[in-house]
């Protein structure tokens, strides 16, 4: 297979010309149409890496947070395809952990649609206090639990968000460690000095950073200063628009080097739903004319914004360049993860994971692995409609 553009965005720059597509990887570059037939042409199109989102609940409609669904591998499988819809050639899923087993058989069976890459477990373990809104008592770690959720898991848990504070976190940090599970701050009221501590402990990444976590003042440097200001720490980023403003980006950005973070998009089933009011994990939501996802006391709920769409935010809002932004949302990720040498960028020898995007940053077409996994023009609606009619109020 041969695709053309005028606007490829290899690993090292811009090129104009043709990629060689062979076994599901990229094998070769030319510059020149000789020689090259029946190529698939998307002149006027930018060709860019096929982006990795490692936070993600849910899509289109298809959620990770119960196993009550009737066929819970169906719904993972639908989850994969709503995923290629929006750039997504690879994925954590970030379910609760009932849904960990189905998520691995359906990884091992690798389905149409996005990869899974591996397993995101967010908590169960979080410190929810003080979040706008929401008081839970404080879990304590219950280590047959951890160690039920990593059997569950089959080889691929590779993530796993805890809040420090949290009774009995220590030991569950290390356990998880020592089998090369990835521990992030997350949920958090650490102050400061109490989540640095934490990452000379073991956690490395932060979840959602600025989100659901103590935040900077002048007196105060709270957790989210000790995600910015510690080195060692590669940082999850929300880049909608909404769950953080535009120039507190800019900050966070300024204060960190560019190959420390990792645009997610901690999407919830309700991304790409209809506009209205819905009533589901026992809150009243509402999907606004922008897609947005409140309850009805205006707290966000999760999140129902794509990847691409961070990437529009930071290119329209913030001027950064596309090549700048990029690897945020692809490369970082595959590269601190252990896949950066056949994923992540476009590069001779890597997967051709591949995502062609209009002026509008809205995916035409989606190659996985050389494989076509989603066509705009016939894909055009595949919207979970069981999701609109369960939960839709109003």
């Amino acid at each position: 297979m041969i695709i053309r553009s005028d606007k490829i965005y290899f690993e090292d720059g811009i090129r104009d010309g043709y990629l060689v597509i062979e076994n599901g990887r990229i094998s070769e570059f030319r510059e020149s149409p000789e020689s090259i037939a029946d190529s698939i042409d998307y002149s006027g199109y930018r060709v860019i890496p096929g982006l990795i989102d490692t936070h993600i609940h849910g899509t289109h409609g298809y959620g990770l947070m119960a196993a009550a669904e009737s066929d819970p591998k169906a719904a993972v499988r639908g989850f994969l395809k709503g995923c290629a819809a929006t750039g997504l050639t690879g994925v954590f899923p970030t379910p609760m952990p009932a849904m960990c087993a189905h998520i691995a058989k359906v990884a091992a069976e690798q389905p149409n649609g996005a990869r899974i890459l591996g397993i995101h477990s967010e908590g169960p373990y979080l410190n929810r206090v003080g979040e706008n809104g929401v008081k839970t008592e404080t879990p304590v770690v219950d280590m047959d639990l951890i160690k039920q959720i990593c059997r569950d898991c089959a080889g691929y848990l590779k993530l796993m968000a805890i809040a420090p504070e949290v009774e009995g976190s220590q030991q569950a940090i290390d356990y998880l460690r020592e089998r090369g599970v990835v521990m992030s701050f997350a949920h958090s009221n650490c102050n400061y000095e109490e989540a640095m501590l934490a990452f000379e402990n073991g956690l490395s990444v932060s979840t959602h950073t600025a989100n659901v976590m103590s935040g900077i003042h002048h007196r105060n440097m709270g957790g989210l200063g000790a995600c910015l200001l510690n080195p060692n720490v590669y940082n999850e980023v929300i880049c909608d628009g909404m769950h953080i403003a535009p120039v507190m980006l800019e900050l966070m950005f300024r204060l960190k080097p560019a190959d420390h973070w990792f645009m997610i998009s901690d999407a919830s089933e309700a991304a790409g739903a209809p506009q209205g009011q819905y009533r589901f994990m026992d809150f009243k939501v509402i999907v606004d004319d922008q897609g947005f996802c409140k309850t009805d006391t205006g707290r966000l709920m999760g999140s129902t914004k794509s990847v691409l769409h961070g990437i529009s935010v930071l290119a329209n809002q913030l001027r950064m360049p596309l090549e700048q932004i990029l690897p945020m949302a692809s490369l970082n990720a595959a590269k601190f993860y252990g896949f950066g040498d056949r994923k992540g960028s476009i590069a001779l020898g890597k997967d051709a994971d591949l995502v062609v995007i209009d002026e509008a940053y809205q995916a035409v077409a989606t190659y996985m692995e050389g494989r076509k996994v989603f066509d705009v023009h016939k894909d055009k609606d595949f919207f979970n409609q069981d999701f609109v009619e369960k939960y839709r109020v109003a």
